[in-house]
């Protein structure tokens, strides 16, 4: 089984006799969040673990970074080091796309500096649809995937 640890807990098991093998796996950081040019958000809208590894596999063919909204971390659909807000990670990415997120005042001041930000909901009253640059009312989903096409192409 892999096991991740931090490198703080990675000391810990070195000194351990009981531990026969370790194998480390280190986690990405949070500074790959800080200093993306071209970051792909996922918010509560996503409704599920496996979705939210799919956008999650969007992000990576369309060359993004992959970040998420407090609900979907607080539900273990990613993980934490992921959340970007208040009590994640601040960036200012080129080009912010935000699929399925309401944009919580908290979940907007991590992603302001952003140069643009592109709201993708199916909600006309969602917070993130008044704060962004460009809206696309529509299913995150069927957007997603034509741009991952297109990105592909």
């Amino acid at each position: 089984d892999n096991l991740i640890v931090t490198e703080y807990d990675m000391t810990q098991l070195e000194n351990d006799r009981s531990v026969k093998a370790i194998k480390w796996t280190p986690k990405e950081t949070t500074k790959d969040l800080e200093k993306a040019k071209f970051l792909l958000i996922g918010g509560r809208g996503t409704n599920s673990k496996q979705n939210t590894k799919n956008l999650n596999k969007i992000a990576d063919d369309i060359g993004a970074v992959f970040g998420v909204s407090r609900p979907v971390a607080m539900n273990a659909w990613a993980p934490m080091n992921k959340l970007i807000g208040v009590s994640g990670t601040m960036t200012k990415p080129d080009v912010c796309i935000v699929a399925a997120a309401s944009g919580a005042a908290a979940f907007y001041a991590g992603i302001e500096k952003s140069r643009y930000i592109v709201a993708i909901n199916k909600d006309i009253r969602a917070p993130i649809v008044r704060i962004s640059d460009v809206v696309i009312i529509d299913d995150y989903k069927a957007v997603m995937d034509e741009l991952a096409k297109i990105m592909r192409a």
